[in-house]
């Protein structure tokens, strides 16, 4: 399972304020008292100063869709094209199996005034007494770059409108959205707090619209325009290692870490892809066809005596000497305390990976906590 769940994102995906929704009637003129003068504390102009996420993506079954559909997440060498020219996809590693039902994104993130004043984030909001709403300004969106494959965070334009109820007793709070091109999800669940002699409001609510199942929660009937598709290019890299693994630092790039690979140090380097390589080549060559090492056996160990046996003079099928990848005592030479350099392939070196996005359909639960102060 491929899961995020890193403050880091708040500098690349990990911001969302709203989804694209339209929804239907949901609210009554019942529902709330918005425009007593004593009581109506929400009418009024505000600004968004600080806004907490939490931010849930599962790989979804869309209609007509198999539920044991898989997407394979792969990485590939950077400096593969260059070494192994026409087999540079023999060193592709899958890095991840993905199933309907994986995580692919849950994370959390917390942006004050400065943060958002930082990332381009400006949003006001209208409340007037005749349970109308606006809300403008720049919000952050995640975008999918369909050509790349990739989920890139964007601040796009906002003007919304519509009809909006609040129960003060209650703290219970909706929307209901226009018609028309409207950013912000319809929701008559919410939660609304007021402090600071009525001039901070807090809004808590959550948006359902990109869950095909959770939708119903709302009113709204689920629509296939509604699938939301998410572009896995990104996964945990451990701060110490610098390779993929279940925590650290979102990347695309970084290194392989195996118990395989135990000979190099646990890391996928080029002498450890290189004697891969070899073994294979010399038994799909038949250039090994039998037990050379006396053991009584054929595998991998017959193939390591054969390059131990051509060490002076041989050449891996990847360029590098048989000298380099083995001592003269038959051990495999770790070359994990270095980073591949393309000019010095004989010195070996770990490999950088990078991961190959793949698109999968998603359902999205989003959690929101915003903050607002009264400005009019």
């Amino acid at each position: 399972m491929y899961v995020h769940r890193l403050h880091p994102w708040i500098t690349a995906l990990a911001i969302v304020l709203a989804i694209t929704s339209c929804g239907d009637d949901k609210l009554t003129d019942s529902d709330g008292d918005n425009g007593d003068s004593t009581t109506g504390h929400m009418v009024g102009t505000w600004q968004l100063t600080a806004l907490e996420v939490e931010w849930f993506r599962d790989i979804a079954a869309p209609e007509g869709s198999r539920i044991d559909t898989t997407y394979l997440l792969y990485a590939s060498w950077d400096y593969a094209q260059d070494i192994l020219g026409l087999d540079a996809h023999d060193a592709d590693t899958l890095l991840r199996t993905l199933m309907v039902g994986d995580t692919v994104l849950d994370t959390s993130v917390v942006l004050n005034a400065f943060l958002l004043e930082h990332m381009g984030i400006a949003l006001w909001a209208t409340f007037s007494e005749d349970s109308t709403y606006t809300v403008t300004g720049t919000y952050p969106a995640l975008r999918l770059v369909p050509d790349s494959c990739i989920t890139k965070l964007e601040q796009p334009q906002i003007s919304d409108e519509g009809k909006y109820a609040v129960d003060y007793l209650y703290g219970t709070f909706g929307i209901r959205p226009g018609q028309f091109a409207q950013v912000l999800p319809a929701f008559d669940d919410g939660e609304v707090t007021f402090s600071n002699d009525h001039q901070t409001m807090t809004i808590i609510y959550t948006d359902r619209d990109g869950h095909d199942q959770r939708i119903s929660e709302t009113g709204e009937t689920w629509e296939e325009e509604n699938r939301i598709i998410h572009g896995a290019a990104e996964l945990p890299v451990d701060y110490s290692s610098g390779a993929f693994a279940d925590q650290g630092r979102p990347a695309r790039s970084g290194y392989i870490m195996d118990p395989d690979y135990q000979h190099w140090g646990g890391y996928l380097t080029f002498f450890a892809l290189t004697v891969q390589a070899e073994i294979d080549y010399l038994f799909s060559s038949m250039t090994i066809a039998g037990d050379l090492n006396g053991d009584g056996t054929t595998d991998s160990e017959d193939a390591i005596y054969y390059i131990l046996q051509n060490r002076s003079t041989g050449i891996s099928r990847y360029g590098a000497a048989y000298a380099s990848l083995l001592s003269t005592g038959g051990e495999l030479i770790d070359d994990s305390d270095r980073i591949f350099d393309p000019l010095d392939k004989e010195v070996g070196g770990k490999l950088t990976y990078v991961i190959q996005p793949v698109c999968t359909p998603i359902n999205e639960i989003v959690d929101f906590k915003t903050t607002w102060n009264k400005i009019q």
